[in-house]
């Protein structure tokens, strides 16, 4: 099946993708996609939500290119839009998290070495790590950012409203975790983010809603949850993360996925016990237990690999011992 991207826009060699097709790569890589459609319609997302935002991610999609190019790489490394993950998502975090604005100088220099600290920490994770990094560079920068805050007058916090008492309401809260996943909590955005899954892979777009699906569930599940919180997307979001990265990291099996956003989900209280603030670490945490699992599971548990071992014993045992046949 043809997708889209590849009926409007031109084929292109594998070495020869233009630039601006390298950042809108880079762009839909937050949900774990290659295809410059998607990335369009992550950058929408954000739009609508907040458009300071929006143009953070767009110069980080813009600079981290550019500067894995300076460190050396090329081809499929690039291609593939994995350059523009971590960068872009510590940019639209920046915005959800502190006061911005198109003026204030000072913000947009804190975006330029955050993206700059997470394309060298990408780097240096990949040639000394044996396991997808996924978004742990995101998160160390933005951990460190945090500590640093109280200590600088760069760095103001945004200050949040007080939810009062709420109903819960689960397809606001399915829409609301989609679109948390580009930190954009609104209805529309959570609406184009998944169109852009489905016009990159429909399967993926399937394993999205049913990952904010089931981190809804599972946080409503828990009564003590803040009605407000799971409405607003902020449980089911790393249930959407979780299960699609699981899928496509953990060699595409369903259920998986849906163990991960169940996992994921449940682990965000026990990050945020730690003191510091979950954001996507419990995505992050449960996609490398699956991956150990499956590691475990293929040398320790492999049943198929242990009979055939214990057979060719019987049978080389067999053809050492004398025959008492006849006796």
């Amino acid at each position: 099946m043809t997708r889209p991207v590849d009926i409007i826009l031109p084929p292109v060699e594998p070495g020869q993708v233009p630039y601006w097709r390298l950042v809108l790569r880079g762009c839909s890589q937050l949900c774990f996609q290659t295809n410059e459609l998607t990335g369009l319609f992550f950058l929408a997302a954000v739009l609508v939500a907040s458009p300071i935002a929006a143009a953070y991610m767009l110069a980080a999609a813009i600079i981290a290119p550019g500067a894995r190019m300076l460190l050396g790489d090329r081809g499929e490394t690039l291609e593939t839009g994995l350059p523009g993950l971590n960068p872009s998502l510590i940019a639209i975090s920046l915005p959800a998290f502190y006061q911005t604005g198109w003026t204030n100088l000072e913000m947009w220099g804190v975006l330029v070495f955050c993206v700059i600290c997470a394309v060298l920490l990408v780097k240096l994770f990949l040639a000394i790590l044996p396991f997808p990094i996924l978004v742990l560079p995101f998160l160390i920068v933005f951990w460190l950012l945090a500590a640093a805050a109280p200590h600088t007058e760069i760095l103001q916090p945004v200050t949040f409203a007080t939810g009062s008492a709420e109903q819960f309401r689960p397809w606001v809260a399915v829409l609301f975790s989609l679109g948390q996943a580009l930190f954009s909590p609104t209805i529309l955005s959570g609406l184009l983010f998944i169109v852009g899954v489905l016009l990159s892979n429909w399967r993926h777009a399937v394993i999205a809603v049913m990952g904010a699906v089931i981190g809804t569930v599972v946080s409503y599940y828990y009564r003590d949850v803040d009605p407000v919180s799971v409405n607003l997307g902020l449980y089911g979001f790393n249930g959407v993360l979780a299960a699609v990265a699981a899928y496509v990291t953990c060699g595409a099996k369903l259920r998986l996925a849906v163990l991960g956003a169940i996992l994921a989900t449940i682990l965000i209280p026990a990050v945020a016990d730690f003191g510091v603030q979950s954001l996507s670490a419990p995505f992050v945490f449960t996609t490398w237990l699956l991956l150990f699992l499956g590691w475990v599971e293929i040398n320790w548990f492999d049943v198929n690999e242990t009979i055939e071992t214990t057979n060719d014993r019987d049978a080389a045992s067999k053809s050492t011992t004398p025959s008492h046949e006849g006796n």
